[in-house]
Formats: C-alpha cells, structure tokens, sequence
C-alpha cells in the first residue's frame, strides 16, 4: 500500500470512528429521552406525547445521531482494501443510506405528527377527542410499517453485510461475529413484527435491539476503528 493511500486511510478511520461513536450515543440517548410510547393505545399515546417535555426534538436529535452514523459507515467502508469487503461494504452503504432515508421519514412524521395531534387532542372539545383518537390510531398504524423497515434496512442487514467484510479485512473476530448475531436477531424481529404485531412486545426490538444492544455494537466498532488506524501500513 502506499504512503499516500495509508496517510489517507488514518483520518478516514479516524473520522469514522468519531461519528459511529457519536451518532450511537446520540441514537442512545434521545431514543432513551423518546421513552415508551403506548401506541396501541391512541388516548394513552396522545397523553403521553402531551406530557413529553421535548417530544418533537427528541426526534429531531435522533434524526441527527442516525446521519452522523450513516456517515461513519461511509468513511469506515472506504477503508476496506480486501476485494470481498469492498463490495459487501458498498451493500451495506446503499443499505444504510435507504435505511436512513426511511428512517428519517418515519421519524419526522412520528415526531411532528404526534405532536400536532397531541396539542389538538388536549384543547379539543370532549365530544372532538374520539375522532382525533381515530386520525392518530390510523397514523401509528402506518408507522408501524416504516418504522419496522427502517430497522431492517438501516441497521440490521448493514451490520449482516459489515461483520464478514469486517473480518476479511482483518478486524477482530469477536467484532465481526457479534455484529452478524445483532444484525440478523434485529432482522429476524422486525420481519417477525411486520406480519403478527403481537408475537412478542415491541420494546424489545425498538427499546433493547435498536437502542441499547447496536449503540453499543457501534460504540465498539468505532473505537475498533480507532485502534485500527494506527497499525495501518
């Protein structure tokens, strides 16, 4: 390799390592902030949004945190020198750009939709507030769908696809395995919620899955990454 491609290959990591990190903690933290939300529930979720100190930002923040780690993805497959890995990382790049597309979308509708619908729902008339029940059961229903998707797309099948390019191109075993068992446990989840909604509580892929178990994946990976840099040569 040479001195030049090495030289550009440390900042890149490095780079990539800062926004995994950072994007995961961010994606952590506001999706802690977001707690909970009854959505089965209409009259539950509207008092819930109603009551959230910073329903709408959370949401935003998540958006942010989700951009800087798509961007991390993008700097750490551009470090990929083994033939294989270059192409399973360039897989998982388009599917974590769509991925964080959908996610985005999904998001941002949740976030200012239910906001919108809280507020109209606490100073409606009592005789007003069934039907706005009804416009927010519709929407979290079409959420639903999104939301599943996002995961799969955005989260799950990249680390599918990261964790044998991972280890072809000479990161830790342990780093590549782990990130292929959240990966296809996080896919298999969201799939199973798609087709039956109440197989198992959504708190453990959106509250465990999503927000705890991949943070902390990338948290790892990004100090990995970090590690790397500096045996580049």
């Amino acid at each position: 390799m040479s001195t030049a491609l090495i030289e550009t290959r440390k900042p890149t990591l490095r780079l990539g390592a800062l926004t995994i990190i950072i994007g995961a903690l961010m994606i952590a933290g506001f999706r802690f902030a977001h707690g909970d939300l009854p959505a089965a529930d209409p009259a539950a979720a509207l008092h819930f949004i109603a009551h959230h100190a910073f329903y709408a930002g959370v949401h935003l923040g998540t958006v942010l945190g989700v951009l800087l780690w798509t961007a991390g993805v993008l700097n750490l497959t551009r470090t990929f020198t083994h033939p294989i890995a270059v192409v399973l990382g360039r897989l998982a790049l388009v599917a974590a750009l769509v991925g964080a597309a959908v996610f985005i979308t999904d998001f941002t509708i949740d976030g200012v939709t239910g906001q919108d619908l809280a507020h109209a729902y606490a100073t409606a008339a009592p005789a007003d507030q069934p039907y706005i029940e009804r416009v927010a059961q519709t929407a979290f229903t079409m959420l639903r769908g999104t939301s599943l998707v996002s995961i799969a797309i955005l989260w799950a099948i990249p680390l599918m696809l990261l964790a044998p390019a991972l280890r072809r191109d000479g990161y830790s075993s342990w780093l590549a395995w782990t990130g292929l068992l959240v990966g296809a446990t996080s896919f298999l989840a969201a799939v199973a919620l798609l087709f039956q909604s109440e197989l198992f509580p959504g708190v453990l892929l959106y509250g465990l899955l999503a927000s705890i178990v991949m943070p902390l994946w990338s948290i790892a990976l990004g100090a990995t990454m970090w590690r790397h840099a500096r045996t580049v040569s």
